[in-house]
Formats: structure tokens, C-alpha cells, sequence
């Protein structure tokens, strides 16, 4: 068996608890990277994130008077993704979707003049895409994006080679590893030649979290994850520190296995005050292990291929010393069923974020954050016909509004 056909083969077995750690440990370091390294304008304008906060009727009502009076077609774009958002946040992801499909299609033939704006637009489709089941989508659109960004900003620009990364990382939700790594290397050496350290960081980054995860699941991997490892703390540029830093703690978690949780809150307890921080910034999230189907189906996640997710909107506060209590579900859908609302409460339970710079007795900062259940759409066994998994995922989404510094 050759390198590809085995790495996908091994990712296989990373579908279930090992590629939802990947996901999260992605999270978990790039978070804690970007934070201190990545430049605003490095990541782009990206409104795929943005909880607008208004009325569902208000940005319908603003969106339908926009497309009216024929508004520029920036406005409208910013407006559609406003509503679009919305829809989301009131659990309507078709709707949501729809309104960008369609606004896609209004303003697709801008593209040369608002690559930017065309490219954002785009991505959020392929996001919600992804939250619809339709990987394959999803990974289109992300190309998409690219190739907007690429006509008109040049291959080299940080927003073109980030939104490669975003490729990348769909190659790697659809657990095509191989075409991750490939993605991942060509941006960390375009990123090193254009002398843009801090995006070169992010893609030697990944790589060294994505071997993790295999590692997890299959010790042949262990190598290869500590070559990626090295690879990055044998850098000496001062604008790559941050990434020397986050794999500190990757490999101490490689080495930690089962035990990463207790070896990462006794590391925590040791950070001294000048570097405890007034953001929540996440350093350990275990993985969310969807409870196994029993035989009779009961008191489990029911494996039905719901063509539309449940969701949930969880509230947590992460406390001084970066520990996290009262973790509460605020809002769900209707067709919220089976335990695996249980998994993600007690995922979140262990969850240890960086202390914070804040007297011990103080409540802490509190979070939200959407957790989808998704069947994605797949072919069926010898057959072209198009039909949902029986097997679920979840995707999360973080519904934060954290107030603005300064």
C-alpha cells in the first residue's frame, strides 16, 4: 500500500473520536498562535463569523430593501450575509444557505471588482454548506473562494494562501489526509518565500496537529507527528515564537495520551501572573465521543440520517484558574433527541483555557457556543444515488461576542 492510499486508509479510523480531536486540537493550537501572531489583514476581511445581533424580520426587511432599490453590490453582499447569519442563529440552516445561494448568484459577476467581498460571500456558503451535510459542497466552495481571491489579489497575497489553508482543512474534514498535508506544505513554503512568517507558521502548524491526531489513533504516526513537531521548533524566526510555544503543548499532549487533561491542568497552575490573559484562549479540549448505538436503539444517538441537524446553544463559564463550570444548554432545536447532548456537556466540562488575569473570587468570562449533529450527504454502497449517513458528526461554532480591548 502506497503513502496516500495509507494515510487514508488510517484516517478512516480517525472518523469517529480521532478526527473530532484533530478538529479540536486545530482549534486549540491555531487559536492559541493566531491570537499573539496573525495579522488582521493576514486573515482577511472574513464576515462568515460575524453574530450580527439584530431581528431576524430587521435584516430580512434590510436585505429585501437593498436588493429593491438595486443597492451597491457590496451592500448587498454585507447584507445577505447579515440575514444569512441570522437565519442560522435561529437554527434555519436551509433557509440560510438559500439566501446565500442566491445571493451568489446576484453577485457572482463581480467577482474581478470585489474579490474580497465575492470570496466571502462564497466561503460562507461552503461553511453553511458543510452545517447542511454537503461536504462535497463545501470543499467546492472553498476552492471557489480561492480562485476568486487568486484573480484578484495574486497567488501570494496572505488572503489567497489563508483560504488555501481553508482547502486544506476540508480535504482533512473529509478525512482525505494526504491532500491536506500536500496543501499544508505548498502554503507554509509559498508563506516562507513571500516572507509571511506568521501564515507559514499556521500551515506547519497544522501539519504537526493533524499527525498528532493520526498518532492518537495509530502509534506508526508517532514519528511523523514529532518530525512535524521539530520541524517547527527548529525555527529561529522571532515572528514564529507563538508556533514554537503551541507545540510545547502538542507534543507534551502526544506524550501525556490519556492523561493529557491532568498533565495540562498541572502545567496551567504553574503560569505565572504576566502571562495569565483577559481572553478565554483555549489550550485542552478533549474530544466529543458520540455515545455507541446499542442494539435496541434506545437512550442513544438514533442513527435516521435526519436531512436537517439538531443543534444545540451551549453557555459556559470559564473560570480564573481556566477551569470551566456551569455548563448549560439555553437553546435547541425540536428534533434535539438521544444522549448526545450528555458528550458534549461533558467534553466541555474538561476543557482548560489559559488562567486569567482576574482575582480568583471573580465569576470568569462566559461563553456560547452551537453545537450541530449532521448526517452528511454520501453515496449509497454500489450505487450512485445520493443518500444521508446513518453515522453523525458534530461541528461546533462559537456564538461569543467578546467585548471589544481597550
Amino acid at each position: 500500500m502506497d503513502k496516500r492510499a495509507r494515510l487514508d486508509t488510517v484516517a478512516q479510523d480517525v472518523a469517529r473520536v480521532g478526527l473530532s480531536r484533530m478538529i479540536l486540537l486545530v482549534a486549540v493550537m491555531l487559536q492559541a498562535a493566531a491570537a499573539a501572531a496573525t495579522p488582521a489583514e493576514a486573515l482577511g476581511n472574513d464576515k462568515t463569523i460575524v453574530v450580527v445581533g439584530q431581528r431576524l424580520t430587521s435584516t430580512e426587511r434590510a436585505l429585501a430593501e437593498c436588493i429593491a432599490r438595486n443597492c451597491p453590490p457590496k451592500e448587498e453582499i454585507d447584507a445577505s450575509l447579515a440575514h444569512a447569519e441570522n437565519q442560522f442563529l435561529a437554527g434555519d440552516y436551509v433557509a440560510s444557505r438559500r439566501t446565500l445561494l442566491k445571493a451568489r448568484s446576484r453577485n457572482q459577476k463581480y467577482a474581478k471588482d470585489l474579490p474580497v467581498d465575492v470570496a466571502d460571500l462564497i466561503r460562507a456558503n461552503g461553511r453553511l454548506a458543510s452545517l447542511n451535510g454537503q461536504t462535497n459542497s463545501s470543499r467546492i466552495n472553498a476552492i471557489d473562494s480561492l480562485d476568486v481571491l487568486k484573480s484578484g489579489l495574486g497567488k501570494s497575497d496572505p488572503r489567497v494562501l489563508m483560504q488555501r489553508l481553508i482547502v486544506g482543512d476540508n480535504f482533512a474534514k473529509e478525512r482525505r489526509i494526504y491532500a491536506a498535508v500536500e496543501v499544508y506544505g505548498k502554503v507554509a513554503k509559498q508563506a516562507a518565500d513571500a516572507g509571511l512568517k506568521e501564515v507559514e507558521g499556521l500551515a506547519l502548524l497544522r501539519t504537526a496537529v493533524l499527525y498528532g491526531a493520526l498518532a492518537s489513533v495509530e502509534p506508526a504516526y508517532d514519528y511523523q507527528a514529532r518530525k512535524a513537531i521539530r520541524r517547527i521548533q527548529d525555527t529561529t524566526d522571532a515572528d514564529l515564537a507563538p508556533f514554537r510555544e503551541a507545540v510545547v503543548t502538542l507534543e507534551r499532549h502526544l506524550q501525556a495520551g490519556n492523561k493529557a487533561h491532568d498533565v495540562e491542568k498541572t502545567e496551567l497552575a504553574k503560569t505565572p501572573l504576566a502571562q495569565r490573559t483577559d481572553k478565554a484562549v483555549l489550550v485542552y479540549a478533549p474530544a466529543v465521543t458520540l455515545p455507541e448505538r446499542s442494539k435496541s436503539g434506545s437512550g442513544v444517538v438514533l442513527m435516521t440520517g435526519d436531512p436537517e441537524p439538531q443543534w444545540i446553544d451551549v453557555a459556559f463559564m470559564v473560570r480564573p484558574d481556566g477551569t470551566v463550570q456551569d455548563v448549560d444548554v439555553v437553546r435547541q432545536s425540536d428534533n434535539v433527541r438521544g444522549r448526545w447532548i450528555e458528550a458534549v456537556e461533558a467534553a466541555l466540562a474538561k476543557r482548560l483555557y489559559r488562567p486569567l488575569a482576574m482575582a480568583a473570587d471573580r465569576p470568569g468570562l462566559r461563553r456560547i457556543e452551537r453545537y450541530s449533529l449532521i448526517y452528511d450527504v454520501v453515496s449509497a454502497k454500489a450505487s450512485n444515488i445520493r443518500v444521508r449517513s446513518n453515522v453523525p458528526r458534530i461541528e461546533a461554532t462559537d456564538l461569543t461576542v467578546d467585548k471589544p480591548s481597550g
